[in-house]
Formats: C-alpha cells, structure tokens, sequence
C-alpha cells in the first residue's frame, strides 16, 4: 500500500469511527423523555394521592392510577434502558453498569426491550380489568395481548437463542 492510500485508508477509518457519535442524538433524546415521563408520573402520582388523602377520589380509583402509573413508570424505564443501551453499544463502554444490565450487542438490548414491554403488556391488561373492562372488550383485549406475546416469544427464540 501506498503512502497516499495509506492516508486515504486511514482518513476514511476515523471517518466511519465518528459516525458512530450519531447515536447520540437518539441516545440524549430517550434519556430526556425518560426523565420527563418519570418526572411528570412522579408529579402526577402525588396529585392522584392528595386527592385521595383529600377524599376526593376512592381506594378503587386510586388503585386504577397506581396501575397506569406504573405501566408509565415501566415505559420511562424502557426509554432509559434503550438510551443506555445505545451509548455502550456505540458510543462508549466505559459505563459501569450491574451485569444483568450489559449490552454486548444490538440483540442484548433488543431481548430486554421485549421483556420489558411484555410486562407493560400485562400491566395494561391489570389496568384495563381494574377499570371494569369486561364481556367481550376484555377478551379481545386479553387476546391482542396474547397474540403479540406469543409472537415476541416465538420472535426471541428463534433470534435470539440461535447466537
């Protein structure tokens, strides 16, 4: 090789080797949306919860909140989840993180995003039944859910248990 190809070789590798910074920007947004959403659940959860202390709601309605305010919670983790995972996948792997929580690659973060939305998914269906939801709503809804699990479980099976 060349003294120019050689330049031209590396010019081109520390190129490619910074287009791996444009994960940030939807790394920075899902960590400021999970922030948001936490904050605004937050702020939301103790309102429901003076209300109830104010006697302005019951324990039934209380409990129906707590539910979505958990489904809410659960998203605002996903969106954290997903951020860390993009900047130790692409941006740097120097982030200390407990090890149930490492990425490796693409796939680790994929499988537990679909862990996680599989519980929101069962959360929604709580939230719908505490609601009163019943008859026939409650069982297409119940099915839908059903349908979408067992096809992210067939999903991770074949994809991920393959590597």
């Amino acid at each position: 090789m060349t003294e120019s190809e050689s330049k031209h070789a590396n010019s081109a590798q520390r190129a490619i080797s910074q287009t791996r910074l444009i994960a940030a920007i939807p790394a920075i947004g899902l960590a400021l949306c999970s922030f948001v959403l936490v904050i605004a659940t937050t702020i939301r959860a103790v309102l429901t919860t003076v209300e109830f202390i104010a006697d302005e709601i019951d324990l039934s309605d209380l409990t129906i909140e707590y539910v979505e305010f958990t489904d809410m919670y659960l998203l605002g983790v996903v969106l954290f989840m997903t951020a860390l995972g993009l900047t130790t996948l692409f941006i740097t792997q120097k982030i200390p993180l407990p090890a149930w929580l490492e990425f490796h690659d693409f796939d680790d973060l994929k499988e537990r995003l679909v862990s996680v939305i599989v519980v929101m998914l069962g959360v929604h269906f709580l939230g719908a039944v505490l609601k009163g939801v019943s008859g026939i709503d409650l069982l297409w809804l119940g099915l839908g859910i059903c349908v979408v699990i067992i096809a992210l479980t067939a999903f991770t099976s074949a994809v991920f248990k393959r590597h």
